[in-house]
C-alpha cells in the first residue's frame, strides 16, 4: 500500500469516525429534548394537582410515592409554593410534610455526597419555608459548602426564624465576602428583628475584623431602623478603622437622622479626605440646611472627591444651588468644575438651555451658560 492510499485509508476512517459522533450527537440532542418535553408535562401536571388541593379542601386527587421520588413534582412543588402566601402556603407545606418530601430532601441535605444533590435540597428546604426544618437548617449553616450555607440562610429568613439571627450575624467573621454578603440580605429580611443582634456584633467585632462589621452597618442602613442612630453616633467616637467610619457615616446619612448632624459636620474637618468626601455626601442626604455654609467651603476643598461630593450635597439641600451658582461664577477653577458637574448631573444646566431657547432666561442663566460655555463643557 502505498503512502498516499494510507493517508487516504486515514481520512476515511476519520470521516467515519466524526460521522458516528455526529450522529450519535444527534440523538443524545435529540433524547436530551424529548426528555425535557416529557418532564415538563409532568411538571404542569404536578402544578395543576396541587393547585387543586390547595384550592378544595377536601380534593380527593391521590399523591402517591412514585409521584413523590419524582424530581419534577418537586419542581412542581417550589413553583406553586413560590406563587403563594398564608393559608395556601401553609396547606402545601402540609402535603410537603405528609407525603414525605421533606424528610426526603432532609436526608439528601444531611448525606455528605453528592454535592448537587445536597444543593439541590438545601435549595428545595429554603423554598418551601417549613417549621420543621429549621433545626436542620440551623446546623447546616456550617457546612463545608458555601452554596449550602447560603441556601439554608436564606431559608431561615423566609420562614422568619428569629433564633437564627444571632448565628447567622455570628458567621459574618468565618465566611467569604460572597456568602457574607448573601447572609447580609437574609437579615434585612429580618428587618429590625436583626437591629440590636447587628449592634452588638460590631461592637464586639469593629477592632479586629473590620471588614464583617463594615457590612453590617451597611446592613443596618438597608434595614432602616432609627434605633440604631444613637448606638452608630457612639461608634464614631469608639471606631479605629477608617472603613467602619465610612460604613457609619454612610448609614447615618442614609437614616436621615437630624441627631447626626453636629458629629457629621465634624467629620468633615477630618484629616483623612476619604472621610471628608463621606461625611460632605452624608450631610447631603441629611439635607439640612445648617451644612450649606460647610459644604460651600468644601467645595474648594484640595481633594477633587471632596469637591465632588460636596457640591452633589448642595443641590440635595434646599438653597443649596445658590453656593453653587456662586462658585461656578467665581475665580476658583476647580470649584467651578465641581459646580459644572453637580449641576449638570441635577439637571439646573439643561434647564437653563430650556429657558434660554424658550427667551425666557434669568440673567443668571445666561450668566452660568457663558460660563460653561468659556469652560468648554457645554456649547450654549
Amino acid at each position: 500500500m502505498t503512502g498516499i492510499e494510507r493517508a487516504q485509508l486515514v481520512v476515511l476512517i476519520i470521516f467515519g469516525i466524526n460521522t458516528v459522533l455526529l450522529l450519535g450527537l444527534f440523538i443524545l440532542k435529540a433524547a436530551h429534548r424529548r426528555s425535557m418535553v416529557h418532564r415538563e408535562r409532568l411538571r404542569a401536571g404536578y402544578v395543576a394537582l396541587l393547585s387543586r388541593h390547595i384550592t378544595y379542601e377536601h380534593c380527593t386527587d391521590p399523591i402517591d410515592a412514585s409521584m413523590v421520588q419524582d424530581s419534577a413534582f418537586l419542581d412542581a412543588l417550589i413553583d406553586v409554593r413560590d406563587a403563594v402566601v398564608g393559608p395556601e402556603a401553609q396547606t402545601l407545606r402540609d402535603i410537603a410534610g405528609q407525603h414525605g418530601v421533606l424528610e426526603r430532601q432532609a436526608a439528601f441535605l444531611r448525606a455528605r455526597h453528592p454535592l448537587g444533590r445536597r444543593l439541590r435540597a438545601a435549595v428545595a428546604l429554603a423554598e418551601i419555608g417549613d417549621e420543621s426544618v429549621a433545626g436542620l437548617l440551623m446546623e447546616h449553616l456550617t457546612d463545608r459548602e458555601p452554596e449550602i450555607r447560603i441556601q439554608c440562610a436564606r431559608g431561615l429568613g423566609r420562614m422568619q426564624w428569629t433564633p437564627a439571627i444571632e448565628a447567622i450575624v455570628t458567621g459574618f467573621n468565618k465566611q467569604t465576602p460572597w456568602v457574607r454578603a448573601r447572609f447580609a440580605d437574609t437579615l434585612i429580611g429580618f428587618g429590625r428583628k436583626a437591629t440590636w443582634p447587628l449592634l452588638a456584633y460590631v461592637k464586639v467585632n469593629q477592632a479586629f475584623d473590620p471588614a464583617g462589621p463594615a457590612l453590617a452597618i451597611r446592613t443596618l442602613a438597608t434595614i432602616g431602623d432609627e434605633q440604631a442612630v444613637k448606638p452608630l453616633l457612639s461608634l464614631l467616637d469608639e471606631a479605629v478603622d477608617v472603613e467602619v467610619v465610612i460604613a457609619t457615616i454612610e448609614t447615618l446619612g442614609h437614616l436621615q437622622n437630624p441627631l447626626a448632624v453636629p458629629q457629621i459636620q465634624k467629620l468633615c474637618s477630618a484629616d483623612d479626605w476619604r472621610l471628608r468626601a463621606k461625611a460632605a455626601s452624608a450631610l447631603g442626604d441629611l439635607s439640612d440646611v445648617t451644612g450649606t455654609a460647610l459644604l460651600s467651603q468644601l467645595i474648594r476643598d484640595e481633594n477633587l472627591w471632596v469637591r465632588r461630593n460636596s457640591a452633589a450635597a448642595l443641590t440635595r439641600i434646599p438653597g443649596g444651588e445658590s453656593s453653587l451658582h456662586s462658585a461656578l461664577l467665581g475665580d476658583d477653577p476647580y470649584a467651578a468644575d465641581a459646580a459644572t458637574q453637580a449641576l449638570t448631573d441635577s439637571g439646573a444646566l439643561t434647564a437653563a438651555r430650556d429657558r434660554l431657547d424658550r427667551d425666557v432666561a434669568t440673567s443668571l442663566d445666561r450668566a452660568l451658560l457663558e460660563r460653561i460655555s468659556d469652560m468648554g463643557e457645554v456649547s450654549v
